[in-house]
């Protein structure tokens, strides 16, 4: 009996144990369920996201695209948040009435919206991009597998102002034309990854992003362009091209002495905030795509070479047969028939025969040589895309018709901007200057990656011979063919062409290309301008006509509340600043309210313009420092 009741207290004994150990086991269980329960809902919440996410595929959206700014801090593009919406085709039973109701809703066919929902995906894009009123409405419809993502799309505020310049984007905000295309991984944020969760009913309950950075943001980028210059220009190019019922017509504006390319336009315009419902030639950049044969604007550059060569001088006459000469079998002829002509006169009057006899005397392997250094023939790697080299071929291949057409601007193609830098170099003195069209670029933090700072280019004419074309084409505007881009108050220089459009090697009886170039103010350049009209109809289809007013229009906008016409036309004798120190020298130019350039150290040898000799109020003067006298 004793042993039956030993054994019951051993079972008993075992049984406690067996209870215990259970009763711990649940408390150990309990406790580990109320400590994920905690770790999840209060330090690590998205962990039941992250299960989650793993049933439907993630996507890929762009970072935030930096911004476009004009040299004045105006945002000319950037990017604003509008809904997108997507869905999850395979959880869709109702995809008839899901049909319905979504292309109401988003303004879509139905047959579109069917074929969406019956993908086999998890996510599918419905449409991208809404107007925001619409994103609402779908979201309070709360449907279930339909969900809105909230994605940039880029905006161009100023519409049409630099559209071909700007370029556009895409809907996945990768730039396609344009600023937008050459600077799209400087401009593009870095991409993220996107989770969608959804509750147990299939609502999308979050929208979670996940990249490495902190900061995704593109780089804002800062450009040379002045919205207004920009404005009148444009505005100036489309009443020219109404008005003479051409084709097309574009311009550039630039800084002779830094390279700054203040406007670039091209007529008819291009919105990019509406890319879609514009053909590809709409978008071209024209002052750097469209390549072109001259005329006779190319005659001041040969003029500008033959003196800066000693070939001829301001005194040199040149017989310009009356109007006619022959060459072999061919004859030139003048449109203002005149005999004997000195090289102000050639440019005035735009003598073909006039120049065809000066590049005799440069000859054409010495001409070669200048029009390289000028910059034509080469691009001008402004780092735009698009950009034409042009034609210039070598003198071993000119015969002497060909030698003489190359005079007066045929034979050879440029683009607004190779003409603009040319022009560049008789406006500031001689020195070769590259455009630019980036100011500064800086990451979203506010590092600047980049500022543009000039470097020594070489020097391609002399000064004095820089000063002799500037005072002759100023000529050419006040006296010659080009008088219609006359200022009154403001002295400004430059050349009419006139070309006939080369197509399929012959040239165009009725298609022309005007042209003027020009700067202001002559005494100390500010503006280099280039006009293009491209087919004016009528008559009266020449540069003279129809480019000239423009660059006056333009120019007269910009620069006469800027420049007061009597400092413009005041003038003044030049003071000595031979044999003084660098010191001396400064302190005589703020005495006297003179602009000087010094280049060296020591004393001054030499100064251009030279003492005595009249300049102009805005005039600068150019002083050359050695060491000792």
């Amino acid at each position: 009996m004793s042993k039956l009741i030993n054994s019951l207290k051993k079972d008993d004994i075992n049984f406690i144990k067996r209870v215990r150990i259970i009763n711990s086991l649940f408390i150990i269980i309990f406790l580990i369920i109320i400590g994920k329960i905690f770790y999840l809902g209060i330090i690590d919440n998205e962990a039941p996201l992250k299960f989650s996410a793993g049933k439907s595929n993630p996507f890929v959206l762009s970072g935030e695209r930096g911004n476009i700014y004009d040299t004045n801090g105006e945002i000319l593009a950037t990017s604003v948040k509008y809904p997108s919406i997507f869905i999850n085709p395979r959880a869709i039973k109702d995809k008839d009435e899901y049909a319905k109701i979504l292309s109401k809703e988003l303004g879509l066919e139905y047959n579109y919206v069917r074929k969406k929902l019956n993908s086999k995906k998890y996510f599918v894009w419905i449409k991208r991009l809404v107007n925001p009123k619409v994103g609402k409405k779908i979201q309070k419809l709360n449907l279930k597998f339909v969900g809105i993502q909230m994605e940039s799309k880029r905006i161009y505020p100023s519409d049409h102002l630099a559209g071909q310049l700007l370029g556009h984007t895409n809907i996945d905000q990768q730039g396609m034309e344009g600023i937008e295309y050459e600077y799209n991984k400087l401009l593009s944020g870095k991409k993220k990854t996107i989770n969608i969760y959804k509750d147990g009913n299939g609502k999308v309950i979050a929208g979670n992003s996940i990249n490495n950075s902190s900061n995704n943001s593109g780089s804002n980028l800062t450009l040379t362009i002045n919205s207004k210059y920009q404005f009148i220009l444009e505005e100036e190019l489309e009443k020219t091209v109404k008005d003479s019922e051409s084709l097309r017509g574009y311009g550039v504006i630039m800084n002779p002495n830094t390279g700054e390319i203040y406007a670039m336009a091209s007529y008819p315009f291009f919105n990019p905030n509406n890319f879609t419902k514009y053909n590809e030639l709409s978008k071209k950049n024209l002052p750097i795509w469209n390549l072109f044969e001259p005329g006779s604007i190319m005659k001041s550059f040969l003029v500008a070479s033959a003196i800066d060569n000693n070939n001829i001088n301001e005194t040199t006459i040149i017989d310009c047969e009356n109007g006619k000469r022959k060459i072999g079998g061919h004859t030139i002829r003048d449109v203002n028939p005149k005999g004997k002509l000195d090289p102000e006169d050639i440019l005035r009057f735009s003598s073909n025969i006039g120049a065809s006899k000066i590049i005799e005397k440069l000859t054409g392997k010495k001409y070669y040589e200048y029009l390289k250094s000028f910059g034509f023939g080469k691009k001008t790697n402004i780092g735009l895309p698009g950009e034409g080299i042009g034609m210039l071929t070598t003198p071993d291949k000119w015969s002497k018709i060909k030698l003489a057409n190359i005079s007066f601007g045929q034979g050879l193609s440029v683009s607004s901007l190779q003409l603009a830098r040319a022009l560049s170099i008789i406006a500031n003195g001689g020195i070769f200057i590259e455009p630019h069209i980036i100011k500064k670029i800086e990451k979203a933090d506010g590092e600047i990656i980049y500022s543009f700072k000039p470097k020594k280019e070489k020097r391609v004419l002399k000064y004095q011979t820089t000063k002799i074309i500037r005072d002759m084409l100023k000529e050419v505007v006040q006296t010659g063919s080009a008088f219609r881009a006359n200022i009154k108050g403001l002295n400004v220089s430059g050349k009419t062409g006139t070309a006939q459009f080369a197509e399929g090697g012959k040239y165009h009886n009725e298609r022309f290309m005007v042209s003027f170039i020009g700067f202001a103010p002559t005494e100390q350049p500010k503006l280099v301008t280039v006009i293009t009209i491209d087919y004016p109809k009528g008559p009266n289809a020449y540069g003279g006509r129809w480019a000239a007013p423009t660059f006056k229009r333009t120019i007269e906008k910009i620069m006469i509340d800027e420049e007061p016409s009597s400092k413009v036309s005041e003038s003044r004798d030049t003071p000595s600043f031979i044999g003084k120190a660098k010191k001396e020298a400064i302190k005589l130019a703020k005495e006297n309210k003179i602009k000087i350039k010094i280049y060296g150290n020591g004393f001054v040898k030499r100064q251009e313009p030279a003492p005595g000799e009249e300049i102009s109020y805005l005039e600068e003067i150019n002083i050359f420092l050695e060491p000792g006298i």
